[in-house]
C-alpha cells in the first residue's frame, strides 16, 4: 500500500533523497532528541535530591520533629528548608540562570570558529560527542553526586547542545533546493522526527520504569540516561558520515583573535543589518524575549507540577506534551499558509501564553491538578509549532551568503537573555514562595516578544533578502541565482495581510 502524499510530506521523506547532507540534518534530530529529553526524568531526580538535602520529603513536605516521612506527607506542611542556599524548587531555575550566562560567553566564540576556520563539521560533531558524554556521566547521579551532576548539566550539557545547534543550523539553507518551499518543510519534518524520537524514547523508559522501578524516579532516570546514550548512537553515526566539510567563510582579520572576533562580529553585523536588513534586527529583538520564555518553560513548569501540584511522577503529563507536539509540528506549514508566517509565529506564542495563564489562574493547587492536562495540550501544540515557524521566518529574512554568521547571531540572541526569566523565577520563589507568581516571569517574556514581532515589515524584509539570493551556497548543484522577482512567489505564501503596505 502506497504511503499517502501528506504522510510523506509531514515526515520529510523527500529530504532523505534530496542529498546526503539533508539526510544528515534529519538524522541529527534522532541523535539529539533522546539526549535532550532525558533531562525531564533527571530534573525530577534533581528536585528529589534537593528536597532531601533540605531535610524535606522527596515531594517537598516539611518533616517536623518526631515525624516519620509518612506523617509529613499526610500533614501536608510546605517545607522551607534550603539546599546549597536555595529552596529546592529553585534548583532547576538557578541551573538555567547559570547555563544561560555561560552560553552568552561561549556561543560567539563557537560561531567565530565556524565562520573563520574550516572546522564547521568538527564543531558540529565534537559538540554532539560532548553532549552525549555529559549524558553518560549523569548515569552516575546519586545523592552524594547530584550537585556535581547539576553542574555537569549546566556547564557541559547545555553548552555543548547549543554549540552543536549553532554549527548544525548553519547548514540549513545550503542543503535545500528552494528556500521558500523547503525550509519550513524541512524544519517541520525534522521537528516531527525529533519529537517522535523523544516519544519513542519515553515509551520504553516509562514502561521499564513502571515494571522494574515502581515508585523509584531515581532508578527510572538512571535507566533513561542509559537508554538515551544507546538510542542516539545510530543518528550520530549518520551525521558523522554524511555531513560535509566547509571552508572558512573569511579569514580572521589581521591583529584579531578568533576568541574575540565573535563578539566583534556581532556588533559589526548588527550595525550592517540595521542599514541593509533592518527587519532581521527587528526579528532578533523580539526573539531575544520570546525565546527566553520558550527556553525556561519546561523547567519552570516541571518545578510547579512537582512542587506545587505535588505530582511526584510527571512523566505522564510530560509524555502527553510530547505526543501533542507531533501534530503541532505537522501543522506548522499549514499555519504558515493559513495565517502567513508572521501571524503564525505570533499565534503560537499566544498559545504558550494561554498555557501559562491556565497554570497561574486555574491549575494552581493539588486539588486542581487534573487541569494540567489542558495546560499540557496548549504547551504541546505551541511548542510543536514554535520552532519550525520561528526558524522559517528568520531564514526568509536573512541575507544569503551569510548563513553561518546569521545562525550564530540568532543562537546568541536566543541565549543572551535566557538566564533572565529563570533568575526572576528564582527571586520571586525565594522571596514570595508562590510558584504561580514566579511563572509570571515566563509570561512577561512571551508577551513582550509577541508585541515586538508586530514591528516587522515582512514585505520589505523579503525584498531585502532577495537582493543577495545569488550568493547562496547550494549542495550538489552549485550556486543558484534568484532574482528579486521571486519575492512575489514568497509573498504569495506569507499571507495577504503581510503583503499590504
Amino acid at each position: 500500500m502506497a504511503c499517502p502524499d501528506w504522510v510523506g510530506r509531514v515526515l520529510g521523506f523527500r529530504f532523505l533523497a534530496m542529498n546526503k547532507e539533508a539526510r544528515a540534518f534529519m538524522y541529527d534530530a534522532l541523535a539529539r532528541a533522546p539526549l535532550f529529553i532525558s533531562i525531564l526524568f533527571l530534573s525530577t531526580v534533581f528536585l528529589q535530591y534537593a528536597n532531601l538535602e533540605a531535610g524535606c520529603t522527596k515531594d517537598g513536605w516539611e518533616i517536623e520533629a518526631g515525624q516519620t516521612e509518612e506523617d509529613a506527607i499526610e500533614a501536608e506542611v510546605e517545607c522551607n528548608g534550603k539546599a546549597f542556599g536555595f529552596k529546592p524548587s529553585s534548583i532547576l531555575t538557578t541551573l538555567n540562570t547559570g547555563a544561560g550566562l555561560l552560553l552568552a560567553v561561549i556561543l560567539p566564540v563557537a560561531g567565530a570558529i565556524v565562520d573563520h576556520t574550516p572546522h564547521r563539521k568538527s564543531v558540529t560533531l565534537y559538540a554532539l560527542y560532548l553532549f552525549w558524554f555529559s549524558n553518560f556521566l549523569q548515569i552516575f547521579t546519586f545523592q552524594t553526586t547530584f550537585f556535581i551532576m547539576v553542574l555537569v548539566q549546566g556547564l557541559i550539557s547545555a553548552q555543548s547542545y547549543l554549540v552543536h545547534q549553532t554549527a548544525l543550523f548553519a547548514y540549513l539553507t545550503e542543503v535545500v533546493d528552494d528556500i521558500e518551499r523547503d525550509v519550513s518543510d524541512l524544519n517541520a519534518a525534522a521537528r516531527v522526527w525529533e519529537v517522535g524520537a523523544m516519544f519513542m524514547f519515553m515509551i520504553p523508559v516509562i514502561i521499564v520504569g513502571r515494571l522494574f522501578f515502581p515508585d523509584d524516579q531515581i532508578g527510572m532516570a538512571r535507566f533513561g540516561q542509559i537508554a538515551a546514550c544507546v538510542m542516539s548512537i545510530p543518528g550520530i553515526l549518520v551525521v558523522r558520515k554524511d555531513l560535509g566539510e566547509r571552508p572558512a567563510l573569511s579569514p580572521v582579520p589581521k591583529g584579531k583573535s578568533v576568541y574575540t572576533q565573535g563578539f566583534t562580529k556581532i556588533k559589526t553585523t548588527l550595525t550592517s543589518l540595521q542599514s541593509t536588513n533592518v527587519n532581521v534586527v527587528k526579528y532578533l529583538t523580539a526573539f531575544v524575549f520570546f525565546e527566553a520564555g520558550n527556553s525556561n518553560l519546561i523547567n519552570a513548569s516541571t518545578t510547579l507540577i512537582t512542587q506545587q501540584l505535588k505530582i511526584s511522577d510527571p512523566s505522564g503529563i510530560l509524555g502527553f506534551i510530547l505526543i501533542v507536539t507531533i501534530p503541532g509540528a505537522a501543522m506548522a506549514p499549514k499555519m504558515k499558509q493559513w495565517l502567513g508566517i508572521k501571524r503564525a509565529v505570533m499565534s503560537v506564542i499566544g498559545i504558550n501564553v494561554l498555557g501559562t495563564l491556565s497554570i497561574i489562574f486555574f491549575v494552581n493547587a493539588p486539588s486542581r491538578a487534573s487541569g494540567v492536562w489542558f495546560t499540557g495540550l496548549l504547551y504541546g501544540i505551541g511548542l510543536g509549532m514554535t520552532y519550525p515557524l520561528q526558524r522559517s521566518l528568520y531564514m526568509y529574512l536573512i541575507p544569503s551568503g551569510q548563513e553561518t554568521e546569521m545562525i550564530g547571531l540568532v543562537q546568541f540572541s536566543g541565549i543572551i537573555l535566557s538566564w533572565a526569566p529563570s533568575l526572576a523565577f528564582t527571586v520571586l520563589n525565594e522571596r514570595i514562595g508562590d510558584l504561580r507568581l514566579a511563572m509570571v516571569s515566563i509570561l512577561a517574556f512571551h508577551v513582550i516578544g509577541m508585541l515586538l514581532l508586530t514591528r516587522i515589515d515582512l514585505e520589505q524584509g523579503l525584498a531585502d533578502a532577495a537582493k543577495t539570493a545569488d550568493k547562496r551556497f547550494k549542495v550538489g548543484v552549485g550556486e543558484k541565482t534568484v532574482d528579486e522577482a521571486e519575492v512575489g512567489v514568497e509573498l504569495a505564501a506569507v499571507g495577504p495581510e503581510e503583503q499590504a503596505l
